[in-house]
C-alpha cells in the first residue's frame, strides 16, 4: 500500500532533554492531525503518516529531506494571509514544491476559532462555562483575517471558561502543545473544507493521489 507522509508544523522533536507530559503531548499532536486529515479518504486507500515538524524551519527541512523520494507532503502555518502566500513560498525556499505545500491560513489556531462548536465540545464537560461563545465579535469575523489566531484563541478561552483550584476559581488559558491536541480532534473536517482554500487544496490532493509503489 502506499504510503503518503504529512509533515506538520507542530510538536516537538524527540531528544534526551524532553519531559514525558511534553512528549505525550506531542503524541497526541501528531495523533489529532492523523484523526484529522484520515477523515478525507477511506483508510484502504492509502496509508497515512502525519510527522510532527517541531518548528517551521525544521518542518520544512525535514519536508525536504524527503524528496524527491517519494509521497510527502507540508502543512505549515503561513502567519500571514492567503493573498501573500506566493511570498512565503519563496520565503521558505519552497517554489519548487509549491504543489505539495499546504498552509493553514494564517496558523492552526484559525482552523479552531472557525469553529466554535468543537471549542465548546472540548471543555464543557470538564470547565465552567460562562457566557454566550458563540456571541463572541471574535466569531463574526473572516477567520483568515484574524491575525494571532493563537492570542484570540486564548482570549476566547479565558472569556467563556473556569476551572476551579485550591477554593479559586481561575481562567482557562490557551497552550498550544496542550490544548491544540483536543481542539484538533473536535474539529469538523468538512467544514474545514468549505471554510478553507488551502483545505480544499489538500482535499484534492489526497483523493486524485494516484496509488504508485513509492512512499516517504
Amino acid at each position: 500500500m502506499v504510503t503518503i507522509k504529512i509533515v506538520v508544523e507542530g510538536g516537538v522533536l524527540p531528544h534526551d532533554n524532553i519531559d514525558a507530559e511534553t512528549f505525550d503531548n506531542s503524541e497526541k499532536f501528531r495523533e489529532s492531525f492523523h484523526l484529522l486529515l484520515s477523515g478525507i479518504f477511506e483508510p484502504s486507500s492509502f496509508n497515512l503518516v502525519i510527522e510532527s515538524g517541531s518548528g517551521y524551519k525544521q518542518a520544512v527541512k525535514s519536508f525536504i529531506a524527503t524528496q524527491p523520494d517519494g509521497n510527502c507532503i507540508l502543512l505549515i502555518d503561513s502567519d500571514c494571509p492567503e493573498s501573500d502566500l506566493a511570498n512565503k513560498l519563496e520565503e521558505f525556499s519552497l517554489s519548487e514544491y509549491k504543489d505539495q505545500v499546504f498552509f493553514m491560513v494564517q496558523a492552526m489556531e484559525t482552523w479552531i476559532l472557525s469553529q466554535p462548536s468543537a471549542i465548546i465540545k472540548t471543555y464543557s464537560d470538564t470547565f465552567i462555562r460562562t457566557g454566550n461563545i458563540e456571541g463572541d465579535d471574535i466569531f463574526k469575523l473572516i477567520p483568515e483575517n484574524i491575525k494571532n489566531p493563537d492570542y484570540w484563541l486564548g482570549i476566547v478561552l479565558s472569556r467563556y471558561f473556569r476551572y476551579k483550584k485550591n477554593g479559586t476559581t481561575k481562567k482557562k488559558k490557551y497552550g498550544k502543545l496542550k490544548d491544540g491536541p483536543l481542539l484538533l480532534a473536535n474539529l469538523n473536517m468538512a467544514g474545514l473544507i468549505k471554510q478553507f482554500n488551502e483545505v480544499r487544496r489538500i482535499n484534492a490532493y489526497l483523493t486524485n493521489k494516484p496509488p504508485t509503489s513509492s512512499s516517504c
